[in-house]
């Protein structure tokens, strides 16, 4: 088996759910990860620094430039800039209104990294390093089922679901879709994903279904593991799926 070129991959809401499970997958492999945490003891207590050390955990809010801008490059090799970033960010459901705590975190998070990297290649080349003018890297954000444009990409029976109860977190996701596409020209690459319904259970032996862009597939649901593992096989590992997902969206279910 071929070994995997190592990466350098910076990972936004990794603490749970899909990030945490390719983040789990990336380190295993050898890549040097950095993790943006709140509370970084979420990651340091689940990988011991002794045990990992390609893991860097940065303290800070995924809506805080100078935050993010420290997770673009290798703390203890600077003018290392990451070949990917992997956001998973979102927010908490309230139930009782029907809406998010924070309606907009999605897309006020995409339009930090954008701003993060513009800001962190600008500094790479006052200080001299010729391979930021050049730099563009793999941008991975996880939206939702139930954006697409041509048609239903979820089952009949969910359309409740759908249309009234995630309407605020499908807007905010929605908005920042638009914000990743319309900042690509600004020095990046990018694959959406957009899982069904998630669920915990994992279920590695199971068949996941991917479509692309319009070409889409309809199913239940998938889960978090699974579409984190999905991810990390698809997009971050070596080999030729890379380049199929640039500037794509991709709809992932069981």
């Amino acid at each position: 088996m071929a070994t995997e070129t190592p990466k350098t991959i910076a990972f936004l809401g990794a603490s749970t759910g899909i990030g945490l499970a390719a983040l789990t997958r990336a380190l295993a492999a050898g890549h040097t990860c950095i993790a943006l945490c709140r509370k970084p003891s979420k990651l340091s207590d689940r990988f011991p620094a002794a045990q990992h050390p390609n893991l860097h955990v940065v303290e800070g809010n995924a809506h805080d430039v100078a935050a993010v801008s420290r997770c673009l490059s290798v703390p203890d090799h600077p003018q290392q800039l990451v070949d990917a970033v992997v956001s998973s960010i979102g927010g908490a459901f309230v139930f009782s209104k029907m809406t998010l705590d924070d309606p907009q975190v999605c897309e006020k998070g995409a339009a930090t990294l954008i701003e993060a990297i513009a800001a962190v290649r600008k500094q790479q080349q006052e200080n001299g390093n010729v391979a930021a003018a050049s730099w563009r890297p793999r941008v991975v954000v996880v939206s939702s089922s139930g954006l697409a444009r041509t048609g239903r990409d979820y089952p009949l029976p969910m359309i409740p679901m759908y249309k009234w109860m995630l309407k605020v977190p499908h807007a905010d996701k929605r908005a920042m879709e638009k914000t990743i596409v319309d900042g690509a020209a600004k020095g990046y690459t990018y694959t959406i994903v957009r899982p069904s319904l998630l669920v915990d259970d994992a279920a590695p032996t199971r068949e996941v279904r991917v479509g692309i862009d319009d070409d889409f597939v309809v199913g239940y649901t998938i889960s978090r593991d699974d579409t984190g593992r999905w991810m990390y096989e698809s997009l971050l590992q070596d080999g030729d799926k890379i380049g199929r997902y640039e500037n794509r969206i991709a709809t992932v279910t069981w």
